[in-house]
């Protein structure tokens, strides 16, 4: 009974290990390091918005979304100087 138990334990975290794999091998980005590389962010955006059904919740395209937020925050105030 035992053994069956681990083996059902097993092979459940096995298969939920796959569940993000559209992030796999991506390291995550913190909002600043969009902030100061808008190349990548321009990029990231892009990568997002083709594929949201298996990457809008990733960590990257989350802080993706706030660093562009903040850039726009940040233009919409400079223009009202």
């Amino acid at each position: 009974m035992k053994t069956r138990l681990a083996i059902l334990l097993f092979a459940v975290a096995a298969a939920l290990t796959g569940c993000n794999e559209a992030d796999k091998g991506q390291q995550s980005k913190t909002v600043g390091w969009f902030l100061d590389h808008r190349g990548e962010l321009a990029a990231t955006l892009q990568g997002c918005s083709d594929n949201p059904g298996e990457l809008e919740k990733t960590p990257n395209c989350i802080n993706a979304n706030e660093a562009r937020n903040q850039v726009t925050i940040k233009e919409m105030e400079d223009a009202l100087k």
